[in-house]
Order: C-alpha cells, then structure tokens, then sequence
C-alpha cells in the first residue's frame, strides 16, 4: 500500500514539471522594490486619469500636492509657503507637506515663491518689483509668485481671496470656507503690478496689527510690518522735520537769520517752531550733516523726510523772495531747490534712500524747478472738502489760522506736479479731526479720488485717519475699502460697492442691508454740504439737523394746564409740553440710525456680529448725546414758559397767584435738574461702553488731557469735553 502512494506521488510530480515546461510566460514577482517604492511616495508618480485641465489641489480629503519654495528662499517667502498651508488646511483639512526645489521636480506642486521649478525668464522680477505679483498654471502645477519682498506672501494671500474665497476683514474677522475638495481650472496667467509702491494706512484699526496690513497689502510706514511678514517702507523721520534738522532752540538766540522772518526781519515765531530760510547756506548744510546721520542710524530706512514745520508761513527775507519770483510765485520754489541740493548730496553714498518733502498749505503750489530723481514730493489735501470728488470740488472746508493757503484747487495742484515730478505722494484725510466718532462721509468719494490720483501720476498715498484710538465709526470697513483702492486705483464702481456689500455681510451678518442703507442715508445727506477733515464740532451737529427751531409765538397762551398739574408738577406727564413754544426736530441720522441698528442687531447670529454692530451704533449714539445736549436746555425753559403762561390764564385769587409765582424757580431747577440727570446717566452709559471698547477720545489729542478715564469723564457735558 505504501508502495503505491509513493508511486502516485512521483507520477503527480512528473506531470507538474512537464506542465511547467510547456508555458511559455515566466514567473514574474509583482511586488516593487525599495527604489520604486520611494519613487511613488515622493513622486506620486502613479497611474491615473490623463489631465483635463482641472488642478485637483484635494480630492475628498485627500491631496498628492506639495508646496515647493526655494532652498534659499527669501524670509516672507518661506512664511508664504507656511501661510499656504495653514490656510489650505483649514479649508480642507488636509496639511500638505513643504519641500524645497532641492527635491526632485514631481508634476502635481504649488510652487511659492522663486525657485528652480519656473523657466529662465519665466517671471520677470524687474516688473514685478517688490511687490507685484503673478499666479498661474503650468499643467498640473501652480505658481504662486512674486517680487521678492513682499509680491510672493501677496500672491498667496490673492489666491485665498479670490480663487479660494477667504475674506480677511479686519484684525480678528477671517473668512475661511471649508471644502473638502478644491479644483481650479486652468489660470492662463493673473499678474498685478500696484501702481502706488507705498501704501499707507493711518488708522487705530490697523497700527500695530502687521497680520491684516499684509494680508491687505499695505507696506507703508504706519503699518508696523516685520520682516517676516515683508517689511515696510520706513522713514525716519516721517514728517514735519525743520524744527528737528535745525533746532530754534539750538541756534535761535546765536543765529536767528537761519529762521523764516517778515520781510521788515520780525521772526514767524510759529510758536516756537518758525519755518527754515531755505535759502541760508548754514541751514543747507547742517541739514545735509543731520540727514546723514539719520540715514547711518537708520538701518532700512528708505525714505527721509525734509519737510516743513505744521502751521507757519515761509520766510519772506529778500533772499527767499528773490527766489519766489524766478519760480513764478510758487512758495514751494525754495522748498524743492533746498531738498534737491540734500539730494544730490547724499545719492552718491546713499542711491537707494529718497527725500521726501511736504507741498503743504503754502507750499502745496508747484513751483517750474523739478524735483531730483530722489525726491519725493507729498501734496497735502488738508483744506479740501472731502463730501464730493476732489477732481470736481475746489472747495477750501477748512482754513489754517496759522498759515498762507494756495488759492489754486487741489486738482491744479496736482496736475501741476504730476507733470514735472515722477515722485508725487499724497497726504490724504479720512476722518473728521474734531469728531472721529462721527461718519465722516466719504465713502462715495474715496474711489474717484485714488483713481483721481492714480491718473496723474501719483505713486504713493498716505490715508491719515484716527490713529488715536478705535473711534467706532465704521473705521474697520473705511481701511478695508482704503486697502482695496491703494491695490487697485482703478476698479469700477461696482467693484467698490462689491466690497463695501461683502465686508458688511461678513462683519456684520444677515441684517447687513441696514447697515448698508444706513451709510447711504448719511452720505445722500452729507452730499448737500462741504465737510472737511476739520469741520468743527457744531458744523457737523448743525449738518446732522441738530439746532433749534422756534415754532410758536413765545406769547400765545397754553391751554389745558390746571392747577392741579402745578401742584403735582414733579409727577405729572409733560410730555406735550416739552416742545410747545420751541423745538429740536431729532435728526433722521438718529431716529432713523436707530432703527436700522435694531433691525440689523434682531438679525445678527453670533455675538461677534452683536458686539461689531453695538460698536458701529456709537457713531448715531453720540449724534443723540449731542441732540439730548441740545434739547435738554430747551425742555426747561419751555416748561418754565408753559406755567408762566399758565399762571397768567387761570383764575385764582392773589394770594394764590403770589404763592405759585414764589414757587416758578423750584420748578425750574426741578426741570433743569431733571433733564439735566437724564442727560448726564445717558452719557455715563455710552461712555463706559466706548471704554470697553478701548475708545477714549473722540477728537485728534496730543497730550493726556484729551482722553477720558472710566471715573474722570465728565458726563454732564458734551462728548467732546469728557
């Protein structure tokens, strides 16, 4: 029996072997060795679909990307490509991994910044400058690229934006969709080059936050941006610096011919900080001495300011006069010829760094010497009227007291320097000096007037706000319309408005159209006057409708009174009373700001939206205060005029009559008190909810006293006198 299964057994053997022998395939071993096993993890170089044109970035999660920067990448480069992922991870979940363009090419990368992935010639770093950028597909790669500095962490922030769909807002209001599959099609190429190379922001709202002034492309001296993150353009000093190149207190006694005077010698004092005879060798060459000092101990600088003292009048010596003469009248003749001798004295050493000077009040007039290569001219809209497009309206809102004004139109002025200077900035005025937390209605002209700006050769632009404090006033949503126009001078009209409506609806949620509606109320309003940057307090009230109106004859008796109601004058209801003989009509701005606010606060879904809205209400709340200032004088005397009248129509005897005379002071210190009161606990309330909001003045302040503190303020009186 063994026998036979052995037999079996060498028989099936046999038959397996001459089977083997008749196949033709071989044997092949399927599974790949450690070299193609790292080819397909580093490489995803497997077999998939052909490409359509679709960049797949994720696929339900899932992503075979990876960021490439270079190996030697510049600084704001690498935190470009680290911004990316952190952002791209939040959309969808997935971290996809940054290498360097020292690894091996693989086709599906998003490729930040510059580095060995794009071919010679590809990008044009010299167009792109700084700050210009280009986003792109090349097959199944992405470029997100740009000038070195800035342009690439721009690129990246752009392609969040608008290919993506975030919103950055402001410093704490992000919007970051979630997807967990991200496809783009095909993008040919998207290059944008600003026209403004500085682009300064003014406002509380940004200093000091260098996130959202990157993220909004802002580089200017104001926005206080690492090098991380950029840089900025920095001077030093920034304006307003005769006073500190030659000092009067340093020279003054020793040397007063190195200070403006009349033409008969009598100092321009300008308080103790006189302008510069800019026509005095010394001067020249003390300021040449102090400007390179300056630049040695600046380190970046790239910009130092030569500019006139604020307020004053230009020297009128012979000299100077002389001088004026040759430049057609044109104060700002000895301005420009004294910063170009300071220019041609520090090119050589210094070729990257620029003067900057002011055309500024008496000096805003263009002068025939053109300004050096390296200077800049900043052209100052101070006295403009900011209400209707500065190209149409040559309104003076405000006049110095201190100082000679040009009686040219700003639009002249900056025609005029446009055509002999490739270097004209603008100082321009976003916020009302004597009430910034009062809407300072611009918002219909602030599109006009950078593309105003951009057509006449204008390649930097400084939009001064309130930099004291948040001020409550929509400031949020002015620096981040401002922000825009600086990226792009020349975006339509429904662009703008695309913006404004986008960053109300995210800031301030579903009730945003109130909002909305509410802006266009006051700017419809305020289109009826000329408003400036230093409209004074009462002007803007008077504006707001917030002034008396005397609507009966003071003689005409008032019926219905009794002696009854005069007897109990602390408890009866004088409502009807209150505006009889003379009224303040409360103003559309505040009935009406009020119920847009509630209506838009019923709709808001999270507590950020109620919180951003209650800031917002501050600006109608302290139109109100000031109608409430308004009205509570009025309410007493007339009150006190309705019981005289009373008193001289009701019958009752003498005595009687003597007795209630007697008594017509208490009543008005009841209700001069009363209302008094009401007034002082209204302010009271809106001025501790301004401090909780880190809002402590509401006018331009240079020293302590113009703040007020929880326990200090004095709220019987008018805001702007807590």
């Amino acid at each position: 029996m063994a026998k036979k299964i052995i037999c079996m057994l060498l028989a099936l053997s046999m038959m397996l072997t001459v089977l083997a022998a008749c196949n033709n395939d071989p044997v092949v071993d399927e599974t790949p060795d450690d070299g193609q096993q790292q080819e397909d993890i580093q490489g995803n170089d497997k077999v998939e679909e052909p490409f359509d044109g679709t960049l797949k970035l994720v696929v339900d999660g899932v992503s075979d990307y990876v960021i490439v920067r270079g190996e030697n990448a510049y600084i704001s480069e690498v935190t470009a490509s680290t911004e990316l992922q952190k952002y791209l991870k939040q959309i969808s979940g997935v971290e996809i991994p940054i290498v360097t363009d020292a690894t091996e090419p693989v086709a599906k990368e998003i490729v930040v910044g510059k580095t060995n992935r794009e071919a010679e010639g590809e990008f044009n770093r010299d167009e792109l400058g700084d700050d210009g950028l280009v986003i792109k597909s090349n097959g199944q790669k992405l470029f997100l690229v740009g000038g070195e500095q800035r342009g690439t962490l721009y690129a990246v922030y752009e392609f969040l934006e608008s290919y993506l769909g975030c919103g950055f807002y402001t410093n704490t209001i992000e919007k970051v969709p979630e997807m967990k599959t991200i496809t783009l099609e095909t993008i040919e190429e998207d290059k944008q080059i600003p026209i403004m190379r500085s682009r300064d922001l003014g406002w509380a709202a940004y200093s000091g936050f260098e996130n959202i002034c990157v993220k909004r492309k802002l580089n200017g001296h104001q926005c206080a941006i690492s090098d991380a993150k950029g840089g900025r353009f920095i001077w030093n000093p920034y304006v307003h610096t005769f006073a500190s190149l030659v000092n009067y207190g340093t020279y003054g006694a020793e040397h007063p011919e190195y200070f403006a005077h009349t033409e008969d010698g009598t100092l321009l004092s300008n308080d103790g900080r006189p302008q510069l005879c800019l026509t005095n060798p010394d001067v020249l060459q003390i300021t040449i001495d102090t400007v390179k000092w300056w630049i040695q101990n600046t380190p970046g600088v790239k910009v130092v300011s030569v500019s006139q003292n604020d307020g004053g009048s230009p020297c009128m010596c012979s000299n100077c006069q002389a001088v004026y003469a040759e430049e057609n009248g044109a104060y700002s003749g000895t301005n420009i010829r004294f910063v170009n001798a300071v220019a041609e004295a520090i090119k050589e050493e210094y070729p990257d760094v620029m003067i900057d000077t002011l055309a500024y009040q008496y000096s805003r007039e263009a002068c025939i010497t053109k300004p050096a290569e390296n200077v800049i001219v900043r052209l100052c809209s101070i006295e403009c009227c900011f209400t209707h497009p500065l190209s149409e309206c040559s309104v003076q809102a405000f006049q110095p007291h201190d100082s000679t004004v040009s009686e040219s139109s700003f639009a002249e002025n900056l025609q005029d320097w446009g055509k002999i200077c490739d270097n004209v900035y603008i100082w321009d005025y976003t916020t009302n000096f004597w009430l910034f937390t009062v809407n300072f209605s611009s918002f219909n002209t602030l599109r006009e007037n950078m593309k105003f700006f951009a057509e006449n050769n204008v390649k930097g632009v400084f939009e001064q706000g309130d930099g004291f404090t948040t001020c409550g006033e929509f400031n949020d949503l002015r620096c981040y319309l401002l922000s825009k126009l600086l990226w792009d001078p020349h975006m339509s009209e429904d662009e703008y408005y695309g913006y404004m409506n986008d960053f109300l609806e995210n800031v301030y949620g579903p009730g945003w159209q109130y909002i909305r509606e509410y802006i266009d109320l006051k700017e419809a309003h305020n289109r009826n006057f000329h408003l400036g940057c230093k409209q004074r307090a009462d002007e803007v009230f008077e504006y707001c409708n917030i002034k008396q109106v005397t609507v009966r004859d003071k003689a005409e008796v008032v019926e219905g009174v009794t002696l009854d109601m005069l007897d109990n004058y602390q408890t009866v209801d004088w409502t009807d009373y209150i505006n009889y003989y003379s009224e303040i009509p409360e103003p559309e701005l505040v009935t009406k700001g009020y119920e847009l606010f509630a209506k838009a606060i019923e709709m808001a879904e999270t507590e950020q939206q109620k919180t951003e809205l209650d800031k917002a209400l501050i600006q109608v709340e302290i139109l109100d205060s000031h109608y409430r200032y308004k009205a509570k004088s009025v309410y007493s005397t007339n009150l006190n005029l309705v019981i005289r009248s009373a008193l001289s129509s009701i019958e009752m005897s003498e005595d009687k009559h003597a007795e209630y005379v007697a008594t017509l002071p208490s009543y008005l210190r009841y209700f001069s008190g009363k209302y008094n009161d009401e007034y002082y606990q209204f302010n009271k309330t809106l001025g501790e909810k301004m401090i909780g909001y880190g809002i402590t003045t509401v006018k331009e302040c240079w020293d302590a006293e113009a703040y007020f503190y929880p326990g200090e303020a004095n709220y019987s009186k008018d805001p702007r006198e807590w």
